[in-house]
Order: C-alpha cells, then sequence, then structure tokens
C-alpha cells in the first residue's frame, strides 16, 4: 500500500516539475519567443532603447514608467498612464522610430493618477 502511494506522489510531482520548470512538450508553443539571431536581438534591443531615450526627453511620457519589449521589430508597450493624450504621444514615438515594424499598444489610462 505504502509503495502504491509513494509511486502516486512521485508520478505526480514529475508531471508538476515540467510544467513549472516550462516542460516544452506541451503542443500550444503561442506564447513562446522565436528564435532570434544575434544581429536580430540587438536590433531589437537598440530600439527599445531609442524608444525609452525619446519617453525620457518627452516632458508628458517621461514622467510614467512605460514597459518597452521588442521582438523582431514588433514593440509592446505596457504600464499605465494619466491620460488618453499621453498613451497616444507614446504609439506616437514608438511608431516613428526608426526600424520600428508595428506597436502593440497594452497601455492602460488610469486619469486619477
Amino acid at each position: 500500500m505504502r509503495v502504491t502511494i509513494t509511486a502516486l506522489i512521485i508520478t505526480g510531482l514529475a508531471g508538476c516539475t515540467s510544467m513549472l520548470l516550462g516542460s516544452n512538450s506541451s503542443s500550444d508553443m503561442s506564447s513562446a519567443v522565436p528564435a532570434r539571431s544575434s544581429a536580430q536581438v540587438a536590433q531589437d534591443d537598440t530600439i527599445s532603447a531609442t524608444i525609452r531615450q525619446q519617453f525620457s526627453a518627452d516632458p508628458a511620457v517621461g514622467k510614467y514608467s512605460i514597459g518597452i519589449r521588442t521582438v523582431e521589430r514588433k514593440v509592446t508597450l505596457s504600464g499605465t498612464v494619466g491620460s488618453y493624450a499621453v498613451r497616444d504621444r507614446a504609439v506616437q514615438i514608438a511608431s516613428n522610430t526608426k526600424n520600428v515594424g508595428g506597436v502593440n499598444n497594452r497601455l492602460v489610462v488610469n486619469t486619477n493618477l
């Protein structure tokens, strides 16, 4: 009886371990970051750094902590800003940055900030 219970616990833990460690056995890899060359990673990092500099230089946008993530020239903006004008300005800055292939706006507006 104890051997059976122990075997069940070990089997259950093995399944949890692969889930916790992010095993690639899942058939749904839609959230995985695609493999990128070192040149692509460098270009994406440059795009993010350029946008970050431009945000810091802008008096309205620079007040907020906006997340910037670039993968294959596609920029994702995230965080919370205090107005729709600031949100739109952040998207405009990112969109007009050299080599940006698109902007995914995930900024939330909270006018109570």
